[in-house]
């Protein structure tokens, strides 16, 4: 991605002056280049990104009050506003909720965290319901979390 941001930045950047008190220093003058480059990658989104950075210096330009490079902070400002003209990345569809029963039961098979308090509860009865998870599966679950909490020293 950063290839693809690269050079277009670099040709955006050279309609401006660089500051006053670093020309002439190409040392400092190419650290200060690769730091806006650098806050331009961190923020830039993975999809869509040569359009978000177009915005992005689109805003930079729109909002300039002179004609030098602009900070870091300007940089990350107009990246933020670019984010917004990019709109949402697709629409929910209608009734669209985020299956916790289903996520749950995949992490506990994966051996990664979830929460705990998914054990009891609507959680726990729905992935009982559904079949992702075994009662005995579950309550060796809860015996597993109830001697962490013991050793810890909690009653």
């Amino acid at each position: 991605m950063s290839d693809r941001l690269k050079a277009p930045f670099n040709i955006w950047l050279a309609r401006y002056q660089p500051p006053a008190h670093i020309r002439g220093k190409s040392e400092i003058l190419q650290a200060e280049a690769d730091a806006l480059l650098k806050a331009v990658i961190r923020h830039a989104p993975s999809f869509n990104c040569e359009s978000w950075l177009e915005n992005t210096l689109a805003e930079f330009d729109r909002t300039a009050t002179s004609r030098t490079w602009p900070t870091v902070r300007e940089i990350e400002t107009a990246a933020g506003k670019a984010h917004l003209a990019l709109g949402p990345k697709e629409a929910a569809r209608s009734g669209w909720r985020i299956d916790v029963a289903a996520i749950t039961a995949r992490r506990i098979r994966n051996h990664e965290a979830f929460a705990q308090s998914h054990l009891t509860g609507g959680v726990a009865d729905e992935m009982l319901r559904r079949g992702l998870i075994g009662s005995s599966e579950l309550a060796a679950l809860r015996k597993v979390v109830a001697a962490q909490y013991t050793r810890r020293g909690y009653q």
